[in-house]
């Protein structure tokens, strides 16, 4: 019996949690036996204040559920001399041991090609292909256990030109099972179904994509394309899915509706592309300006519309469109990228161990402007979670507001007044770059 991390754990076998575990249990030691064929973990019995073993081994799909557990043990010590001898004896049965008759469906296979080389999504090909991303391989390996294709053309997206919308998605998959919630997916529309202890709530994916030839930014365009070009694109995945009305749907009714959108319309456009975001939503403009004592301010206008070409004007301000009253928040994640997938799963120990990873770039660190920073993801007290980096950006005129405890790890922001109002963690990026360095 070895010992392993939280994290291994949770992105073995997380997934299968309930939502209502927390009430009842809170887990204190993990462990595998077999080269990970059977996981243990002991939990403490939080109303009997006693220990429960138990051991988890993979179904007919994949994914690891209980096969055996034992309740009312005295002490942690009981607890793991029972589950070493447990795991010592399932690691010896056969696979067809574990699985539990329930399962239906084939498992999914997100990386056996079914897509021609020349149709593959370059970041498929680099994810599959180069030593330096096998922690995001191995990580989405154990995350595709569990992840019900609901549309039945996942992997066939995830493979081609839906490689970047199919990302966001397990992004938001993973942070859902880090926070805890059950994720319903019985109904294709929307894509989340969040069940948790503070209540329901609904997310639908979207992503800024590219359309045709990318306008150049010069000296002479370059406060046209960030004024004006960078929030319609943000207006544009918005609007398309506002005009779905899912808010109508009986199984959405009455429950927090949120939209959950990251930017791909140009590379690494999600790394300083956010303040478009931030000025479409509420109509306000923030800009720095210096102070007489050397320090800096926030200034705050209003922004009326948007004109690029010889388009229509746009007016700003989405959360004050008809119809977005329906909208209860819309999230963002400049990190929510296949360089998080990569630093994670570095941490939960996937990938080659000689692999070194350099990540850059801004965080706010209890100030007004961000600041600039730099990490090594492959030394020793390096931390990050998959909600690290999240905003939520409340709608002020929501019908049915998003709880803010929904999100507790993130970043909220709303307006008030003319102005942005925030609160975020004593730590916060908002946008960065990782360089992978993989010895051959």
């Amino acid at each position: 019996m070895n010992a392993i991390s939280e994290l291994r754990f949770n992105s073995l076998a997380g997934y299968s949690r309930s939502p209502t575990l927390a009430l009842i249990a809170r887990d204190i030691a993990w462990y595998e036996d077999g080269d990970e064929k059977v996981l243990g973990l002991i939990a403490l019995d939080l109303p009997d204040q006693d220990y429960v073993s138990y051991v988890l081994g993979r179904d007919a799909k994949g994914r690891f559920r209980c096969v055996w557990l034992e309740v009312s043990l005295a002490t942690q010590e009981e607890a793991a001399a029972l589950l070493e001898r447990k795991l010592e004896e399932f690691a010896q049965a056969s696979p067809e041991t574990f699985h539990q008759g329930d399962e239906t469906g084939r498992p999914v296979d997100f990386f056996t090609p079914i897509v021609p080389n020349e149709r593959q999504h370059r970041v498929f090909k680099i994810l599959i292909g180069e030593r330096g991303y096998s922690p995001a391989r191995g990580l989405i390996a154990e995350m595709m256990h569990y992840f019900e294709d609901v549309d039945g053309n996942f992997v066939q997206q995830f493979q081609s030109d839906g490689f970047d919308a199919r990302l966001w998605e397990l992004y938001i998959y993973a942070l859902l099972n880090e926070l805890g919630y059950g994720i319903g997916r019985d109904h294709p529309a929307p894509d989340f179904h969040c069940q948790g202890l503070l209540g329901d709530f609904f997310i639908e994916a979207t992503t800024v994509n590219p359309s045709g030839e990318a306008p150049d930014v010069d000296a002479e365009n370059r406060d046209a394309y960030f004024g004006h070009y960078v929030p319609l694109k943000y207006g544009s995945a918005l609007f398309s899915k506002l005009r779905r009305r899912y808010w109508e749907l009986p199984h959405v009714a009455g429950q927090p509706l949120v939209l959950a959108i990251q930017d791909f319309h140009a590379p690494h456009s999600m790394v300083w592309s956010n303040t478009g975001l931030v000025e479409y939503l509420y109509a306000i403009r923030q800009t720095e300006r210096p102070t007489a004592d050397g320090s800096v301010e926030i200034v705050s206008e209003p922004v009326k519309e948007y004109v690029w070409g010889d388009k229509p004007p746009i007016p700003a301000g989405f959360f004050l469109q008809p119809d977005t009253e329906n909208i209860s928040a819309v999230i963002a994640n400049p990190g929510g990228t296949i360089s998080k997938f990569n630093r994670i799963g570095f941490l939960a120990g996937f990938g080659g161990r000689d692999i070194m990873m350099m990540r850059s770039g801004y965080c706010y660190k209890g100030s007004p402007t961000p600041e600039w920073f730099v990490a090594e993801v492959h030394k020793s007290g390096y931390a990050e979670t998959w909600c690290e980096g999240l905003s939520v950006y409340h709608n002020p005129n929501a019908r049915i507001p998003l709880p803010p405890q929904s999100l507790p790890c993130a970043a909220h922001h709303t307006s008030l007044y003319g102005r942005i109002l925030s609160r975020q963690p004593a730590w916060h990026p908002v946008g960065s770059t990782t360089h992978v360095i993989a010895p051959t």
